[in-house]
């Protein structure tokens, strides 16, 4: 089965019956049931890190196989073979120069590498491709829910209704910032919970705000910060994990909007929250113009 396949079959799948080894699946209920309750409780954590834009894939995980074929249909920004890091075990394949550091998590079995998850016939269209891997389509069908949505609408199918509770105290899933990622989206409402920005974040943390205009308008605006404080629950638990934590690393880059975000992530985890996905993002992926800088023979520039 093709992966969209699974992903668009997952919630659909528990509701239809079948048998295994010629009994109907009720008779293995208690043992689904709890494998599937045990999957609900794990600790493990997902964190998907949105790279915004089109990057340029056949100069981050170069097919070295196909590298006479690329010398010619891209010389300029091709990258120079003895440069290119090989990857062991992926035959014909190596990673652009400046990604070292993810060579070093592959060879030690901590990053793993997808090929062929690109769709037939593409129109070159960034937004399409981005609602096709959101949603899990197929590139001929459009779907307004997310891969991740249908999942968590699945595991969780009364809510907004009824949550926080004693079952799920947490968001279900955390985007850092404004809008809650189409990924979450489920077949009727967006599964998820959007911190709006790093700013706003630690203002949340803290329960510190800047000072409301004078006015009428500032008195509006306390108004709202008061209901919004004694109505949002979920911002009470995020600030107690985020009070929590503790040995945090120190290893965070400064000044870098992804690490900042990526920081958030882990502190929350190690405060306790019980939310098991996160999801991040980058910009600055669209290699349109000023791709490489040929002075230091294309090894540099926006494609890297």
């Amino acid at each position: 089965m093709k992966r969209r396949d699974f992903l668009k079959r997952v919630a659909p799948m528990s509701l239809l019956p079948f048998a295994i080894n010629g009994q109907p699946v009720r008779a293995y209920g208690k043992l689904l049931g709890s494998e599937a309750e045990a999957f609900t409780q794990t600790d493990k954590i997902l964190v998907l890190v949105r790279l915004n834009g089109g990057n340029d894939g056949l100069n981050t995980l170069i097919p070295l196989d196909q590298y006479t074929n690329l010398t010619s249909a891209r010389p300029d920004v091709i990258i120079p073979e003895s440069k290119v890091l090989p990857l062991s075990g992926i035959s014909g394949t190596g990673l652009h120069p400046a990604m070292e550091k993810m060579k070093n998590m592959y060879d030690e079995g901590k990053m793993h590498i997808l090929q062929s998850v690109g769709y037939p016939n593409q129109n070159y269209s960034h937004f399409r491709s981005t609602d096709i891997w959101m949603t899990g389509a197929d590139s001929d069908e459009i779907l307004e829910s997310g891969w991740m949505g249908r999942y968590l609408a699945e595991e969780w199918p009364n809510y907004p209704n009824g949550f926080p509770n004693e079952d799920m105290e947490d968001p279900l899933a955390i985007q850092i910032g404004s809008v809650v990622s189409q990924v979450c989206q489920g077949p009727s409402v967006n599964m998820g919970f959007a911190i709006s920005n790093p700013t706003n974040y630690y203002q949340l943390l803290t329960g510190n705000y800047p000072d409301a205009p004078a006015g009428w308008a500032g008195k509006e605006l306390d108004y709202v910060r008061t209901v919004a404080r004694q109505t949002n629950q979920y911002s009470v638990k995020i600030k107690a994990a985020a009070e929590s934590a503790t040995n945090l690393s120190t290893l965070y880059p400064e000044g870098n909007s992804l690490a900042n975000q990526l920081k958030i992530v882990a502190q929350l985890i190690a405060g306790g929250l019980k939310t098991r996905v996160y999801i991040v993002q980058q910009g600055g992926y669209d290699t349109h113009a000023n791709q490489v800088d040929p002075v230091d023979s294309n090894e540099t520039g926006y494609h890297a």
